[in-house]
Order: structure tokens, then sequence, then C-alpha cells
């Protein structure tokens, strides 16, 4: 199977960044240097500005001030179709799939609307632009083989269970060929032996290069499958480390779980 070309390890910068609304900083001066790859866990408390973050490294909201790079490309305030080009793509909180069209138009769609020509040409049915629609198929196919999902391509993706419609919605940000993949509460409202099988996507994908940058409140799923882990409280980075370092923590522990230093 081809495999996205991109570097062996994702550079990700983030420094002092910040999201107002009003007089409430739902980010507050977050700064994250990483550059190891792997799995980063992020949790915290319900309004701890967990997907407000989210949205400003995917550039749906422009941060107030502060700065994002990624593999040295400066990404603050590019906006979310930008920022997907130069390779930062995203899942949503509350699923977000067309599923009226098959499970293979679903993932063709982000590597399609990149290129008007591809489109243009498409419609006109140019024969090199027939190649072009010919071979983001096969790699769309490939990328449903890779997430499990190769049985079910050609069907209706609002036919499929709810824990697959995860593995479409994930499928497709991948196909933007991302070097950051942004998980907005991936394993919600999923079984627990579906989460365990995303959980171990999850860490192929890593496998392959790609920084995951994970938001959950399945804490338990965070800690099984993260390198690192960062707790956001009230929007200000409260403590970053390893599972075993986060969960030892007292100060997490008072903040997160409610408990007395």
């Amino acid at each position: 199977m081809r495999r996205p070309r991109r570097p062996v390890t994702t550079s990700v910068e983030v420094s002092a960044l910040t999201v107002r609304y009003g007089g409430v900083k739902a980010v507050d001066d977050f700064t994250l240097s990483h550059s190891s790859g792997g799995v980063i866990g992020l949790i915290g408390p319900n309004g701890a500005g967990k997907t407000t973050l989210l949205n400003a490294l995917s550039g749906v909201t422009p941060p107030t001030s502060g700065t994002i790079r990624v593999n040295g490309r400066d990404l603050t305030g590019a906006g979310p179709v930008r920022t997907a080009r130069l390779g930062v793509t995203r899942t949503f909180q509350n699923l977000q799939i067309f599923g009226s069209l098959t499970v293979l138009q679903n993932v063709m769609l982000p590597r399609t609307a990149r290129s008007v020509h591809l489109s243009l040409g498409h419609v006109l049915g140019l024969a090199g632009s027939r190649k072009r629609v010919e071979a983001e198929r096969r790699t769309a196919g490939e990328l449903l083989d890779r997430v499990g999902l190769g049985p079910y391509a050609h069907l209706p993706a609002e036919s499929l269970a709810y824990g697959l419609q995860r593995r479409v919605e994930i499928a497709r940000a991948l196909a933007g060929d991302p070097a950051l993949l942004l998980l907005d509460e991936p394993l919600a409202g999923l079984a627990r032996a579906e989460s365990a099988g995303l959980t171990a996507l999850f860490t192929d994908i890593a496998a392959e290069g790609v920084t995951v940058l994970m938001v959950e409140h399945d804490v338990a799923g965070v800690f099984a499958v993260s390198d690192r882990v960062l707790v956001l409280d009230h929007g200000r980075l409260l403590a970053d480390g390893t599972s075993e370092q986060i969960a030892a923590d007292p100060v997490v522990r008072a903040a997160y779980l409610g408990e007395e230093t």
C-alpha cells in the first residue's frame, strides 16, 4: 500500500496562544513544543477550553494572540482550508459525514476538492482528469483498507453503525495527508471493544509519521494510547507529562477529579 510522504516526525510549535471571547479567555497563553510524533492526549474538565484549542489549531477559530507553526510553517490565523492544505486536518465532536454519499465518496471529497481543475475536468469528461479521479479513487480505497472499512466502500455512509461512521470521518481526515491529525472526542459513544479498536488505529497512524492530538473525556482510553498527556484547566496548561506522571499528579487530581491535594 502506498504510504503518504511526510517527515519522520512532525514539529508542532505553539507559542502563547490565546483565544478570547469578550472578557473570557477560553484558551489562555497555551504553549506547546513537540517534535517526537506519537499520540498526544488532551484532557481536562468540561469547559476547560479543549475544543476551542482544537478550533484554533485547525484554523476554525482565529486566535486573539500567539502563534502556531507546524513543520516550520506559520499557520496562525490561516483559516480552515489553508490549514488543512498545509497539513493539519481534524474530526469533530459531533459526527460530520455526508450520509447520502458512499463511504468511498466521503473519503474522496477532501482530495478531489483540492483541485478546481480536477473537479471541472471530471465534469467535462476530460481524459486526463478521468485518470486523476481513478487515481484518487484507488488512494481512497487504500485509506479505507487502512482503517478497516474496505468492505463498506460502496455503501451509503448513513447505513453504517455509529462506530464505523467514526472511522469514515477519520479516513476522510487522513485523506488530506496530514502531518498533524486533530481528533475531538473520537471515542464518545463507543462500546469498549470499539474504543479499543480505534485507539489501536491511532497508534498505527502515529507509527506512520502522523502526530495525533486527541481530545477525549475517556481518561482511561487517553492514558492507554498516549505518549504524552496535556491537562487543560480554565484555558491554561495545568500539567504535561506521561500517562503515569499525569495520573499521579495531585494538582491534576484536584482539578480534574475534585480531590483535595
